[in-house]
C-alpha cells in the first residue's frame, strides 16, 4: 500500500514537473514572438516614416538598393519570415506598394531635374497622396494584425457620440428627469 501510494505520488509531481516545463517553454515561445511582433512593428513604423523621407528629395544622389529595399523595409521581411509565415500576402503587397512608390518618385524627380511642368511637391500631388494612403492603409492593416497575433491588440475605443442608440436614450432619460 505503501509502495503504491509512493508510486502514484512520484508520478503526480512527474506530471506536474513535466506540465510546469511546458508552461514555461510556452511562456518564453509567446515572449519570443511578443518581441519579434514588436520588432515587426517598429520596422513597418520606421519603414513609414523612410518613405515621408523620401517624397520630395532628389533620388540621384540615393543607393539605388536601398531605394529597391529600404533597410526598415528589409528588416520587416526577414522578420515576417522568421516569425509570421502568415502574412505573407500581406508583405508581398506592401512590396508591391513600395514598387509603384518608387516607380512614382523616380518619375517625379525625372520631370523636377527637367524642368517639366507636370512636377509638383508630393503633398500637392492627388497620385502621390493616393499610393501613399493606400500604403498607409496597409501598414495600420499588418500591424493590428500582428497585434492580434502576438495577443496585443488594444482594446478599441467605443466614441459614443456617433452611438445613437446611447445619444437617444442619454436624451430620453435627461428629459424624463427634467
Amino acid at each position: 500500500m505503501n509502495e503504491l501510494f509512493l508510486g502514484m505520488l512520484a508520478a503526480v509531481v512527474v506530471a506536474l514537473m513535466i506540465t510546469g516545463i511546458a508552461r514555461v517553454a510556452a511562456r518564453k515561445r509567446q515572449d519570443r514572438l511578443r518581441a519579434q511582433g514588436y520588432e515587426l512593428i517598429f520596422s513597418l513604423k520606421s519603414y513609414s516614416a523612410w518613405v515621408d523621407c523620401q517624397s520630395d528629395e532628389p533620388l540621384m544622389s540615393r543607393d539605388a538598393d536601398e531605394l529597391a529595399s529600404p533597410e526598415p523595409l528589409a528588416r520587416a521581411r526577414a522578420v515576417k519570415d522568421a516569425a509570421f509565415p502568415g502574412m505573407s500576402q500581406h508583405m508581398l503587397r506592401l512590396l508591391q506598394a513600395h514598387s509603384r512608390l518608387v516607380e512614382y518618385l523616380w518619375r517625379q524627380n525625372l520631370l523636377r531635374l527637367s524642368l517639366a511642368s507636370g512636377w509638383r511637391p508630393a503633398w500637392q500631388d492627388p497620385s502621390y497622396q493616393q499610393i501613399r494612403g493606400a500604403q498607409e492603409d496597409l501598414i495600420q492593416e499588418m500591424i493590428g494584425l500582428c497585434q492580434e497575433m502576438i495577443g496585443d491588440r488594444e482594446q478599441e475605443w467605443r466614441q459614443t457620440g456617433t452611438d445613437f442608440a446611447f445619444s437617444s436614450s442619454m436624451s430620453t432619460g435627461a428629459s424624463a428627469r427634467a
